[in-house]
């Protein structure tokens, strides 16, 4: 039987929930925020289960991205280089929310609340290195790259712009291969195709991570931050995969249809996967994910190597 989530939050009907433009934890991995397209801002608080709903403050800033500094100041950014401020987080009441904008002797704010005091704006702009840029991405520090040449993906170190691997897949890979956190394994798949195969680079085995059911449609996937897990997101549940064995070791039933639009995320230490769709947030534990399985050994197929 597919993991069943450990808690569920419903998103308000009129926080534009149909498309999610972010679904974040904070670092401690306590809280999620959700980000919707309508400029609307969710902080989900699991310890008081609170939802703080932050209302849209000028659409025409909607986020990409978002980030809780200290637990109290949210920065939602986009790929412009604008950003949006709220403050006061921890004790529900938002007291304030202001806008700003890369400027050429730094942020130039706008629409400033006077309740952002002097002292406030320092600490933002002192923290402003750590979160300027995605979140996500903004502090990668691969050694590796990858990328693909006709029908072979390879993989090169950065430092030495040598050759690490190779593989030769037969056919030209889709273009949306992905490279784990550790560096250890590649994520790809074939043009045509929802399935989705796994190759571990320092072992040069390929596994098939085959669809699970009728409704096996690819929308998306994401690493756990130590690269050891994958999930693949389907129309209607995720399963999960551990990447040093390529076994099936979990699915997760979202319960429901799962929309492409929807967001998938673990949380920073691995021990969370929260998902959004349908109006709905779930979340489940990755530890109760793997007792309760199901587990389906791997299944290895051949690829010639490069």
């Amino acid at each position: 039987m597919p993991s069943a989530a450990i808690s569920e939050m419903k998103i308000p009907y009129n926080s534009g929930f149909h498309y999610s433009n972010y679904l974040l934890f904070n670092h401690g991995g306590t809280r999620i925020l959700h980000g919707s397209r309508d400029g609307t801002i969710l902080v989900w608080d699991f310890s008081p289960r609170v939802l703080i709903v932050i209302p849209k403050h000028d659409v025409s800033l909607v986020g990409d991205w978002a980030r809780l500094l200290n637990d109290q100041t949210i920065v939602s950014g986009t790929s412009k280089e604008s950003y949006t401020f709220c403050d006061n987080i921890p004790r529900i009441s938002i007291i304030g929310c202001c806008a700003a904008s890369q400027g050429p002797k730094g942020l130039d704010f706008t629409y400033p609340v006077t309740v952002f005091t002097a002292q406030r704006w320092e600490i933002i702009l002192r923290d402003a290195n750590r979160w300027q840029g995605d979140p996500c991405v903004h502090n990668e520090t691969h050694n590796r790259v990858a990328y693909i040449s006709g029908e072979s993906i390879f993989v090169d170190q950065k430092s030495s712009n040598t050759r690490v691997a190779g593989l030769d897949v037969g056919s030209k890979p889709h273009d949306s291969i992905s490279l784990s956190p550790g560096e250890e394994s590649i994520s790809f798949r074939l043009p045509n195709s929802n399935d989705t195969f796994l190759w571990n680079i320092d072992t040069q085995t390929v596994y098939w991570l085959h669809k699970s059911s009728s409704a096996g449609r690819f929308y998306g996937r994401v690493w756990s931050p130590d690269g050891h897990f994958i999930a693949i997101q389907r129309y209607s549940h995720f399963t999960l995969w551990d990447t040093r064995t390529g076994a099936l070791v979990s699915i997760l039933d979202f319960g429901g249809d799962f929309p492409f639009w929807g967001r998938l995320r673990f949380s920073p230490d691995g021990r969370y996967l929260a998902a959004t769709g349908g109006g709905r947030i779930r979340l489940w534990d990755i530890k109760i994910a793997l007792q309760r399985g199901p587990y389906r050994p791997p299944c290895a197929v051949k690829f010639q190597r490069r």
